[in-house]
């Protein structure tokens, strides 16, 4: 009937897979929830180690990281059920019917999606803040807004997916690290014509990360950006559909990308003593990554 993919990288997922478990219990359903850690801190493999006792669990270790995409991929290959919910590892599910809601909404091939909120309250770790801040006003989407454009709007945080509607896709292993295997996701959807509902179904977001490391991980995933339009060509409708690369190809198109670039790596300093900062600005976050990718060697063409 159900199998929830959880892949999992430093956290403890123990409180969401409990939640997970009780909730498929009190439907009476058959379930699994399987878990992969992918090579994690042993500090972490010691929190989550005893969910491979739990009941209607499978609890995998990786001895080496896969990788966003190759493990989502084996989670799918594992699971012993047609319909596939994945679920990042830093959710948390306040909603007591959250299971029964995808349950349904279930038809023979195609996708739903949930969506994403963020704890409002302003974090006290002002180091917090940019991450906290792109979430709340980036991120958090509502379902009516959602349902305009279902392909771009699309995340992995939290979708159900039928195995074969998963099968004709898959995630892209050549996407590596971190960053938009789920744009490339929703848009190789788009192309098989697998259409994607959007329902108020959101799971909260708990992993925020420090401004340094959102930087750094915004930095990768913007490298691959790159290799996305590799793999696709330099299709015009995945360039009007990523708002970055949009902005990037107007750019481009007006022979204003290395005015932007010589302005970006003059007042990059500046722009990340913002972002670091306790009050940081997300026009400057959007100035930041357009000026990083205009940055880059071997610019798009």
């Amino acid at each position: 009937m159900l199998s929830v993919l959880i892949p999992v990288y430093n956290f403890n997922v123990s409180d969401l897979v409990g939640d997970l478990c009780s909730q498929a219990k009190s439907l009476g359903i058959p379930f699994e929830v399987i878990v992969i850690d992918d090579a994690s801190n042993e500090e972490f493999r010691k929190l989550n180690v005893h969910l491979k006792d739990a009941d209607g669990v499978v609890y995998i270790e990786e001895a080496s990281n896969l990788g966003r995409s190759r493990i989502r991929n084996k989670l799918a290959d594992i699971a012993r059920f047609d319909n596939l919910l994945f679920l990042d590892c830093d959710s948390r599910i306040d909603n007591p019917d959250y299971i029964q809601n995808y349950l349904d909404r279930l038809h023979d091939e195609g996708v739903i999606y949930g969506g994403r909120e963020y704890i409002h309250d302003v974090p006290e770790d002002k180091r917090l803040k940019l991450h906290w801040l792109h979430g709340v006003y980036r991120e958090e989407i509502p379902v009516k807004v959602r349902s305009h454009e279902p392909n771009r709007s699309f995340m992995t945080n939290n979708f159900m997916i039928t195995r074969k509607a998963f099968d004709r896709v898959r995630f892209n292993e050549k996407i590596r690290g971190y960053g938009h295997e789920d744009t490339l996701f929703g848009y190789d959807l788009a192309k098989c014509n697998i259409a994607i509902q959007h329902i108020d179904n959101p799971v909260i977001h708990l992993g925020l990360e420090s401004s340094e490391e959102f930087l750094r991980k915004t930095r990768e995933g913007i490298k691959n950006l790159k290799r996305i339009m590799k793999i696709n060509g330099n299709e015009k409708k995945l360039q009007r559909d990523i708002t970055l690369l949009a902005y990037y190809k107007g750019l481009r198109s007006v022979g204003m990308d290395g005015v932007f670039r010589y302005i970006y790596q003059r007042f990059e300093m500046r722009l990340r003593k913002n972002l670091m900062s306790e009050n940081p600005n997300l026009i400057v976050f959007d100035l930041y990554k357009l000026g990083y990718l205009c940055s880059l060697n071997g610019e798009l063409k």
